[in-house]
């Protein structure tokens, strides 16, 4: 009888636990796009030349693919990031995947996909040269890159192609970067450098087409950023609310602004990435009232009057209660300015409150440069002394 020796499937010495069993790891998807029908505007953003656009220009869906163009005129840029900036999960591995055609490879321009933002961030770039794996940080005020050339010999860039980008950071791991399933590059950065090979391992999905002097374009058929062995947690909760004695602020008229909170574009002088998982809105009101709940990116919704904005914790997030402390002239809402996502009616000295989870088949997040705005209003428009609670959980 032949006997069989147990088969090891560890790479390293770290590959079993404690006590010798074996780690196995499940993979994650903490964000993933498709552009079947169109460029989901609820998920992603244009900017054209830096400016923001309304509706999408240059990124439109065309035989189920993303198609993105740089701009008729050199020097035009155009760049498609997701609202999301999936962070990285401590211990974890982080791969990005994709599938991209470049139509005319050597066409004077550049070409950029993976994760990343002004400061920070990995990915592929297509210039006249070749293909490069591109790795992005920021040290004391100064962005820098480190450029490898990946050799494509055999290698039709102008076809359909998967791309792939993993990295273990733990602020000094080591950067893989993949064609067809295929290592092409690999960055070991373990035990070589003073600083982080990279500041922060949280960054949206980009596309990015630059007009040197032709207006190349790319095209891609999906996107997905996993934590390998990751789960949905790390995050730390918190709440904001109305804070004065009785827990409730006098309004009157409709859709009155009890309490807005907004996501900071900036985190002090960097580009903000840290998202907010919503968890759960609380309202209650002495008259029978209706809640609301209201979506924008366009922070001018609210006019401040005399009201300041307070930092909630270390200051990513911030937010305005309804004429508290009380000033001559509170804040006050356009509505017109903002998407209405949630309606409720509130009996009277009873508290409502309304979930954001869903039971895992969706979440809200509050994104940088978003804002909720809560609102109140007796049925009648009449006065009335209402309350609001958010509760939230931030992926610090």
């Amino acid at each position: 009888m032949t006997r069989i020796s147990n088969v090891d499937l560890s790479t390293n010495d770290i590959g079993r636990d404690a006590w010798g069993r074996p780690k196995v790891i499940r993979d994650n998807s903490i964000f993933h796009g498709m552009f079947t029908f169109n460029v989901p505007v609820t998920t992603w953003e244009e900017s054209i030349n830096g400016s923001i656009q309304s509706t999408f220009t240059n990124a439109t869906s065309v035989n189920g693919k993303l198609r993105l163009i740089a701009g008729a005129t050199p020097a035009d840029v155009t760049r498609l990031r997701t609202f999301r900036n999936p962070r990285y999960e401590p211990n974890r591995g982080y791969l990005y995947s994709t599938s991209m055609f470049l139509p005319s490879p050597t066409a004077d321009g550049k070409r950029r996909f993976g994760y990343f933002t002004a400061e920070s961030g990995a990915f592929f770039e297509l210039d006249s040269v070749g293909l490069y794996a591109v790795i992005r940080t920021t040290i004391s005020a100064i962005t820098s890159e480190d450029r490898y050339l990946i050799d494509t010999t055999g290698i039709d860039l102008s076809k359909g192609q998967l791309y792939d980008i993993q990295m273990q950071w733990r602020g000094v791991g080591n950067y893989k970067f993949f064609i067809g399933l295929n290592l092409v590059k690999e960055v070991l950065y373990a035990g070589t450098r003073d600083e982080l090979t990279m500041f922060n391992p949280a960054n949206p999905l980009a596309f990015e087409c630059q007009n040197v002097t032709a207006n190349v374009e790319l095209f891609c058929g999906c996107v997905d950023v996993t934590s390998e062995g990751g789960e949905k947690n790390g995050k730390t909760y918190g709440s904001v609310g109305v804070s004065t004695e009785s827990g409730s602020v006098a309004i009157t008229g409709f859709n009155q602004p009890v309490m807005a909170v907004r996501s900071k574009i900036l985190f002090g002088t960097l580009i903000n990435t840290r998202d907010t998982l919503a968890l759960l809105a609380t309202a209650y009101a002495d008259q029978k009232s209706v809640f609301r709940i209201w979506s924008t990116r366009d922070f001018t919704a609210i006019t401040d009057n005399d009201q300041p904005w307070v930092d909630y914790g270390d200051g990513a997030l911030e937010y305005v209660e309804y004429d508290n402390p009380n000033v001559a002239t509170p804040i006050t809402f356009d509505t017109a300015k903002a998407q209405l996502i949630f309606t409720t009616r509130v009996n009277i000295d009873t508290a409502y409150s309304t979930s954001a989870l869903f039971e895992g088949r969706a979440d809200i997040i509050l994104n940088t440069g978003d804002m909720f705005i809560f609102t109140m209003h007796r049925e009648t428009g009449a006065g009335e002394n209402a309350g609001v609670t958010f509760e939230f959980a931030e992926e610090i």
